[in-house]
């Protein structure tokens, strides 16, 4: 598949070790280069390759599972959601549904999506408008208001994910059956700023407390594996709004649910847009994240006496 070819392109910049060259920016300059072939090529290989019968839901003879693949977006970049989506229809394991969250407060009208998004829908999306704007939080909230009972995988709407995403996650679900899964992990670290927390690497596999996984890499979520307040949404407005990667790892830290890393953090190949804002960049950078951590340890400490980041001394 051609996203996995250049996903193995971009990560190969990242073993380059000569200092000489790290220094005059040359593995920096190949991933932007990467980067901005890949957002021209891909689009056109998928687009050629919409008709095929091998990229749907229905169709694919490909291993199924009973998750479900969530996720949400807005206006900036709904232009380009059709290209997330169609690296989903191009997993190895496929999900029992993929399902996009809207605010009809952003859209009023489902005919006013771009047609290519609006086409995916023959191929097994589904796309839902939902009352009130729950910014990301659309991704679980509505889904689990109506199954309870579901087990979901959360991703982000601006990643060329490659073909192994969910199969990682599926495999690691196997072994850990209770456990929240994820492909990407910070080490969450009560005494240092949320941008100082180190990230996981390498095949460091254990269930463990101590983990905020983090949505852009996907994130999976079995049944029943998070707490009653993961619905609160006039709690999670109030105190966590913006940051579910928080909200979640609490509500599945207060359910007694543990976290395990897949072993497959790797480098995310980014949709691009000139209107593109990242989430990312406005929690770690202008210390939102440090805010929201604030806020949820505060409540939780005076609230029930529990400690949601200092996990050492539960």
């Amino acid at each position: 598949m051609i996203i996995d070819r250049f996903h193995c392109l971009y990560n190969s910049t990242y073993l380059i070790r000569s200092n000489f060259l790290i220094k005059i920016k040359v593995p920096a300059i190949l991933r932007l280069i990467i980067l901005q072939t890949a957002n021209l090529l891909i689009p056109l290989v998928l687009n050629s390759q919409k008709k095929d019968i091998n990229f749907s839901l229905e169709n694919a003879k490909k291993n199924r599972t009973d998750f479900i693949v969530s996720l949400t977006s807005f206006p900036k970049r709904i232009g380009k959601v059709h290209l997330v989506i169609e690296s989903m229809l191009r997993q190895s394991f496929l999900p029992s549904r993929i399902i996009l969250w809207l605010s009809i407060e952003q859209f009023p009208s489902i005919d006013m999506l771009p047609q290519k998004l609006l086409d995916l829908r023959k191929r097994g999306l589904e796309i839902v408008l939902t009352e009130g704007d729950l910014r990301s939080y659309k991704k679980y909230f509505f889904l689990l208001k109506q199954q309870p009972e579901a087990g979901f995988i959360i991703i982000d709407d601006d990643v060329f994910y490659q073909s192994l995403i969910l199969e990682n996650l599926i495999n690691t679900h196997i072994k850990y059956p209770k456990a929240v899964c994820a492909n990407r992990c910070a080490i969450i670290n009560p005494c240092e700023q949320y941008s100082n927390w180190s990230g996981l690497k390498g095949n460091n596999i254990e269930e463990r407390d101590d983990l905020l996984p983090t949505g852009c890499g996907g994130v999976l979520y079995p049944p029943y594996s998070l707490h009653d307040a993961v619905l609160d949404d006039s709690l999670f407005t109030s105190i966590c709004a913006d940051a579910d990667d928080i909200w979640l790892n609490v509500c599945a830290f207060l359910k007694g649910t543990s976290f395990v890393y897949t072993g497959k953090n790797e480098y995310l190949l980014a949709v691009t847009s000139n209107q593109n804002e990242h989430l990312h960049s406005k929690n770690v950078g202008e210390s939102n994240n440090d805010k929201r951590i604030k806020n949820v340890r505060t409540y939780f400490k005076e609230k029930h006496g529990v400690d949601v980041i200092n996990r050492d001394v539960v």
